[in-house]
């Protein structure tokens, strides 16, 4: 594996599970701490600006974060925008955030492959 893709140590992980009304978040470090554990928030303008919020607070109160990876099922149209929303935060920009759309079905294979 080239040095460039490793996951750094100091990166905050954020899961999104996506759907038309409700959006699931998860957050966590590379050693599995949770710092946000099955967090609902409506798939709205104010939800995302609401999940922006809950991962700055995590990011400003532990500050041995420095990147931000976010993961997101691309689950039909539903998690667009919040991807955009995302990715072009000026709030998380200083934390090299990076946004990836996941497919469903390899998601599901993974969530197999772990129980």
């Amino acid at each position: 594996m080239k040095e460039k893709n490793r996951l750094p140590l100091n990166a905050f992980f954020v899961g999104i599970d996506i759907a038309s009304r409700i959006h699931v978040i998860s957050a966590l470090d590379f050693n599995q701490q949770f710092f946000i554990k099955m967090k609902p928030v409506e798939n709205t303008q104010e939800g995302a600006v609401l999940l922006e919020s809950l991962i700055v607070d995590v990011l400003t109160a532990n500050h041995q974060f420095k990147y931000v990876v976010i993961g997101m099922e691309s689950t039909g149209f539903y998690g667009v925008h919040l991807a955009n929303f995302l990715s072009s935060s000026e709030l998380l920009t200083p934390f090299s955030v990076r946004v990836y759309c996941l497919n469903p079905k390899e998601v599901k294979k993974l969530q197999e492959i772990l129980q």
